[in-house]
């Protein structure tokens, strides 16, 4: 935990509060950021609570994720004088009753917007990239024309393509139209201010530009509203977002440069990689020296297709690994994370890999894969809150933690629900019966008839979304460049998913619940951890975003792009940083001593720190 001593930035952030002055605070890993932001939120409570409260006002702090409005509310013990919540909640929430002026703004600017990005795709041949691009032209001038002819109330759906002609808007449309709005509407500006006299942001650096440019317009006067900055460019590794983000003209920036979480060694490799801001270790790990040490391994050469590794070659990069954590004598300890570039490399080793391909290829959206990454989709929903904590409660021949699931999931345990009045004995009867069935059925079922005897036994709470999916007969053969099929490709999702066993899904669920000690470098974002393994093989990865060779040994591998080496460097940044005592990463390369010698030269590691495989 952080030292909860006010830290040279936080009397910075105090004196911009008290002086109404807009504030950006860059604030590297581990240096106490949401601390900082808490510390910042209640000092407003202190000196402003009242008169905020008599006036009907708020103040807002927006946040990344679901879990972030969860911690953020808690610690402010869900006071009512704050309005904690996510970017798309928060700019629906305000912009979602001017009907008029957001149908204007897809007609004047977001939907000609789109018009104009796909003509560029269109060079006048016959490719099928142009001929793609001519249909989807043709399709936003009908859908606009329709829209300007029938007005339709504008609404905002789980979906993977808007559809203009009914008003119905994407996640990704949200950010553009409310943007939009809010950047040139003085009045809309005018009521947000006074709304909301103080805005947070946090994590800034992974919203959007037009976000930040409009809530920059919000505040861009002297005096109330304000608005406050909280992150840090340097893990900034979500495509599109701000990155360097800062406050409208007049707003102080202001750095933390203590590092509260990670050990002397790992602090000295983090300044390494960065040169805006340089940390120093503070608090408790002050003199906690740590260790960090790399095994580069030999890569094998890819016979795969595209190359990539064929399954005897991934067979013989996993012993490697596991011979590695023998080299470091770290086998079998809990405290170890285990991070992985990509969670597909997660996935093939805790045997959920069908599960991820279907969850990440071509009838997926960015909103789909979002929610199969943290288990809200509708679709696996049930088994990760209901159904497989059941089965492995009856496995392991837990009866009382059969019916306490059953009673937090199912509206017939409910203690108010249709079964209420019946005794313990017939209750715990029932329970065994409903267990028994359904442990039948993990065996060899599919997923759809699971949800079926769910749905008919009144099991689970299903969905109207799920069940209409379960009601309806399967979709035709999918075709990639129709626009209907590419709006409802969520459909063919449904189907393939129902055609699946249970097999995968407990190792999935376990995953979810951290109940296993891996986790991808992305989503380990935030996080911390005693001992911290790193898992870097571009190959297996087979993720072109980002180059782990060539941004850290681009003689030995050769040059990355610009962006490959931006985006490499963060997510390496993001991921060391995890470590709070030891750090230890296994590095794959075609050319291992090649790479250990330029690994030295570049002043990254120290040759007593290499070793290899």
């Amino acid at each position: 935990m952080p030292d909860l001593q006010p830290t040279e930035a936080d009397v910075e952030i105090a004196n911009c509060i008290a002086e109404k002055t807009s504030f950006t605070v860059i604030a590297g890993a581990g240096s106490g950021k949401t601390t900082s932001l808490i510390e910042a939120l209640k000092k407003i409570r202190e000196t402003q609570g009242r008169q905020l409260r008599e006036r009907g006002q708020k103040v807002v702090c927006i946040t990344y994720t679901n879990r972030a409005v969860r911690v953020i509310s808690s610690r402010l013990r869900f006071d009512a004088l704050y309005a904690v919540t996510t970017l798309h909640g928060f700019l629906w929430g305000e912009v979602s009753r001017f009907q008029a002026p957001l149908r204007e703004a897809l007609v004047e600017h977001v939907v000609p917007a789109h018009i104009e990005k796909a003509q560029q795709d269109d060079n006048g041949g016959n490719s099928k990239r142009a001929i793609a691009a001519r249909k989807k032209v043709e399709r936003l001038r009908a859908e606009l024309a329709e829209l300007v002819e029938n007005s339709p109330p504008v609404k905002y759906e789980e979906t993977t393509v808007s559809d203009y002609s009914k008003c119905v808007l994407n996640h990704d449309d949200i950010i553009d139209v409310a943007s939009h709005l809010i950047a040139t509407k003085p009045m809309l500006q005018k009521g947000l201010g006074f709304k909301y006299p103080y805005i947070f942001v946090d994590e800034a650096q992974d919203t959007f530009p037009q976000v930040m440019a409009a809530l920059n317009s919000v505040c861009a006067r002297e005096g109330l509203p304000i608005i406050g900055y909280f992150g840090d460019p340097m893990q900034q590794i979500y495509d599109k977002r701000a990155g360097d983000f800062a406050g409208p003209e007049g707003s102080v920036t202001i750095a933390k440069h203590e590092n509260f979480r990670c050990s002397v060694s790992v602090i000295n490799l983090l300044n390494k990689f960065r040169d805006d801001v340089e940390q120093f270790p503070a608090g408790k790990n002050a003199d906690v020296l740590g260790s960090v040490k790399i095994i580069i391994a030999q890569a094998p050469d890819p016979e795969g297709p595209r190359k990539t590794y064929t399954p005897e070659q991934l067979d013989h990069v996993s012993s490697i690994f596991h011979q590695a954590l023998e080299n470091w004598e770290w086998k079998d300890i809990s405290s170890v994370k285990k991070l992985f570039l990509a969670r597909q490399m997660i996935a093939r080793r805790l045997n959920f890999s069908k599960l991820h391909r279907l969850f990440t290829g071509v009838y997926s959206s960015s909103r789909s894969q979002s929610d199969y990454e943290d288990g809200t989709h509708y679709l696996l929903k049930p088994f990760a809150e209901g159904i497989y904590p059941l089965v492995s409660a009856l496995a392991k021949g837990d009866p009382k933690r059969v019916l306490e699931v059953l009673r937090q999931t199912s509206p017939a345990f409910s203690p108010a629900g249709i079964n209420r009045g019946k005794s313990l004995k017939q209750m715990l009867g029932r329970a065994d019966e409903i267990s028994q069935h359904l442990a039948e059925l993990w065996g060899g079922a599919t997923t759809k008839e699971i949800l079926k005897y769910c749905e008919d036994s009144t099991l689970l709470q299903v969905s109207d979304r799920l069940s209409s999916q379960l009601g309806r007969d399967a979709r035709e053969d999918f075709d990639a460049d129709n626009e209907d099929h590419q709006r409802d490709k969520g459909d063919w999702l449904a189907d393939d998913f129902f055609k699946m066993d249970c097999s995968e899904i407990g190792p999935y669920v376990a995953f979810l619940h951290e109940n296993s000690p891996f986790s991808t470098q992305h989503g380990s974002k935030g996080e911390e951890y005693p001992n911290v393994l790193v898992m870097i093989d571009d190959i297996e990865a087979s993720w072109n975003t980002y180059s782990f060779g060539k941004t850290l040994t681009p003689v030995t591998a050769g040059d990355p792009t610009e962006r490959q080496a931006e985006l490499t460097r963060k997510l390496a940044y993001v991921c060391f940083s995890r470590a709070e005592v030891n750090l230890r990463i296994l590095f794959f390369s075609l050319n291992p001593e090649n790479a250990g010698r330029e690994l030295i030269d570049r002043g990254l590691f120290k040759e007593e720190q290499i070793s290899y495989i």
